[in-house]
């Protein structure tokens, strides 16, 4: 190999390690769901009385699996339930101790297990859900730790959006106003 060559590749690899670091910084900076665990979450809803957004989920679960795929990964739907509520994310099937309403919820039966298998249902799912498990599911409380509505499905980024500006925008507080507003829903849409 000659001078030549060897710098050539040497210009090469480091227009290449260039390219791979710039799409590193590319990528850790899109934005993201601002998903923090259920205890600050509670801190937080007390302190500014934002909404809590809790997306249940299994580690199994494909529908699960699409809407982080699709409609948490969506920029209007990531600006809006970061601007509007305290987003977690609840395994139904985890292992996390956790201390609401004046209980302490732990999934007793829980067993490590490896990949995607079934586990025991959490306690605490069970309470979100109320007594139905059905996943994906995302239950909004108030910033009271009241429940107001468990919502069960897959929701792509159209489905969930008026979901979201009625419980962000706390229409619910009016009243039972639920099918009058999805039928004039005609608030702001996500551009898609």
């Amino acid at each position: 190999m000659n001078v030549k060559n060897i710098i050539s590749m040497k210009k090469r690899n480091i227009i290449t390690l260039i390219f791979i670091a710039i799409a590193t910084i590319a990528s850790a900076q899109q934005p993201q769901i601002n998903w923090i665990d259920f205890q600050e979450a509670l801190t937080l809803t007390k302190k500014d009385g934002k909404p809590l957004l809790i997306d249940v989920y299994t580690n199994w679960c494909g529908y699960c699996k699409k809407m982080d795929a699709e409609t948490f990964t969506d920029a209007d739907v990531i600006a809006y339930v970061n601007e509007n509520f305290h987003a977690v994310k609840f395994n139904a099937e985890g292992n996390a101790v956790v201390i609401f309403q004046d209980s302490i919820y732990r999934n007793t039966q829980y067993k490590a297990v490896s990949g995607n298998a079934r586990n025991a249902t959490h306690p605490l799912a069970l309470k979100l859900l109320n007594g139905r498990a059905a996943y994906p599911t995302i239950v909004y409380y108030s910033e009271m730790y009241n429940l107001i509505a468990p919502v069960p499905g897959f929701q792509s980024v159209e489905t969930i959006q008026p979901y979201l500006f009625y419980f962000g925008e706390q229409v619910f507080t009016i009243g039972n106003l639920w099918e009058a507003f999805l039928k004039g829903y005609s608030a702001p849409r996500f551009n898609k």
